[in-house]
């Protein structure tokens, strides 16, 4: 069965808003020395795309969550200033992937309540 054409434009839309706020938390990630900085936005925007797109919402945390390791690749190489040194640490990234799971499936979770009830 393929997808309608408005669906598969939709999930793009979707994909490329995840791609953009994972930069935007591994921007913030690279400016706080405070983790609840970067935790909080990444549950909000998890959250807010699993809400939009419930189907296979992991692909929403996979890339709100490489949004970091990204962020930190492209600090180093254009040698921007950060209040920290820059880690390339694999656990960061399965933290952060673990949290915006959590917001995902949250959204998802929410989306069929409030269908339910409708």
């Amino acid at each position: 069965m393929k997808a309608k054409p408005s669906h598969a434009r939709f999930t793009a839309l979707v994909a490329v808003l995840a791609v953009v706020l994972g930069l935007g938390v591994g921007w913030l990630d690279l400016h706080t020395t405070e983790v609840t900085v970067t935790i909080l936005p990444l549950l909000l925007a998890s959250l807010l795309l699993g809400l939009l797109q419930p189907v296979a919402a992991w692909r929403w945390a996979l890339l709100l969550a490489l949004g970091l390791p990204v962020m930190a690749v492209v600090a180093l190489f254009l040698k921007v200033v950060t209040t920290e040194p820059i880690q390339l640490d694999p656990r960061i990234t399965l933290v952060a992937l673990a949290f915006a799971l959590v917001g995902c499936y949250l959204g998802v979770a929410i989306r069929r309540l409030l269908k339910g009830s409708l």
